[in-house]
C-alpha cells in the first residue's frame, strides 16, 4: 500500500513541526505566567513600600499609591491565572 505510506509520512511530516509549537507555546505561556507573578510581586511590594514610607495611614497621596499599585499586581495576577489556564487545557491533538 504506497498510497497509505505517503500518507503516513506526510502525517508524520506535519505533525513534528506542530507539535514543536505546541511545546513552545507551551513554554512561552509558562514565561508570560512566571513573568506576570514576578511583575505582581513587584507592585505589592511597591505598595508596601509606599504605605511604610507613609508614617500616617492618613497621608492620602501615598494611600492612593499603593492602591494604584495594588490595583496593577491585580491585573498582573489575572494575567497569570490566565496563562495558567491556558497551560491546562486538554491537548488538542487528536491520536491516530
Amino acid at each position: 500500500m504506497p498510497n497509505e505510506n505517503k500518507i503516513n509520512l506526510a502525517t508524520e511530516n506535519v505533525r513534528k513541526p506542530a507539535e514543536g509549537t505546541l511545546n513552545s507555546s507551551g513554554n512561552t505561556l509558562k514565561q508570560h505566567a512566571s513573568n506576570a507573578v514576578s511583575e505582581a510581586q513587584t507592585a505589592l511590594n511597591q505598595a508596601i513600600s509606599s504605605i511604610s514610607e507613609s508614617n500616617s495611614a492618613t497621608n492620602s497621596q501615598a494611600l492612593e499609591t499603593a492602591r494604584q499599585q495594588l490595583t496593577q499586581a491585580e491585573e498582573f495576577l489575572d494575567q497569570a491565572q490566565t496563562s495558567a489556564n491556558a497551560l491546562r487545557l486538554p491537548d488538542q491533538r487528536s491520536e491516530s
